[in-house]
């Protein structure tokens, strides 16, 4: 969960998808790597309820560099419904149970 990651993990990140480089300091030695990967993030809202009312920037806690570095969002919502819950969590089971 990007959202979750340390301060220090985020900065690296940042680095990579910024610069597309990793600055690395290991045993004495400093080198700088390329590092040209897609990055695919899932982050969960502030208060684990999307707010539709505020921007992604409010609902999310990553910041404006970090966010600008991604392409294209995907906010997905659960939309509450208990039947449907119910029969997600019923035919999961179901599936389950019948290949013991």
């Amino acid at each position: 969960e990007f959202d979750n990651m340390r301060p220090q993990d985020r900065v690296a990140i940042h680095e990579a998808m910024e610069q597309q480089t990793i600055s690395v300091t290991k045993a004495g030695i400093q080198a700088t790597l390329n590092a040209r990967a897609s990055v695919l993030a899932a982050a969960n809202p502030i208060h684990g309820r999307y707010d539709r009312t505020k921007t992604l920037k409010a609902n999310v806690a990553l910041s404006a560099p970090i966010l600008s570095r991604f392409d294209l969002f995907f906010v997905v919502l659960d939309e509450c419904d208990e039947l449907a819950d119910y029969n997600v969590a019923k035919h999961i089971l179901d599936v389950h149970r019948c290949t013991e």
